[in-house]
């Protein structure tokens, strides 16, 4: 999705169940020529550790690059512990190379994510 107020740049988001496979996919995003300051991963929820309230750093970025129905999802996926990878300020050829890396690392599918939580009784 392009950047709102930066045309040209773009961002991207995925998920993965395991940090150890969201580590892989930021090292293959480097390779690829992705600057390292364009790529966030942010860890959610994990045992042993206090649980945070990740819906306070997905409000700060609504608006963003982030609607309102992402927000409250990736906030859900976090507290579940996923791992958040955010790739910003790209360009188009940048964009479609990382969403193709993120895919083949083993990005997990929120859609059907989400229906399965819905399954379990989340709303």
């Amino acid at each position: 999705m392009e950047i709102a107020g930066k045309p040209g740049s773009h961002a991207l988001s995925a998920f993965f169940d395991e940090e150890s496979d969201a580590e892989k996919a930021s090292e293959e995003l480097q390779k690829a020529g992705i600057s390292k300051d364009a790529i966030t991963m942010t860890p959610g929820n994990r045992p042993g550790i206090p649980p945070i309230d990740h819906l306070g750093f997905i409000d700060a970025l609504t608006g963003l690059f982030f609607t309102d129905k992402q927000r409250k999802t990736y906030a859900e996926a976090l507290r579940r512990g996923g791992v958040l990878v955010t790739v910003q300020e790209v360009s188009k050829e940048q964009h479609d190379a990382a969403q193709t890396i993120l895919m083949e690392r083993g990005s997990i599918d929120m859609d059907e994510r989400v229906e399965e939580w819905r399954r379990s009784n989340w709303n």
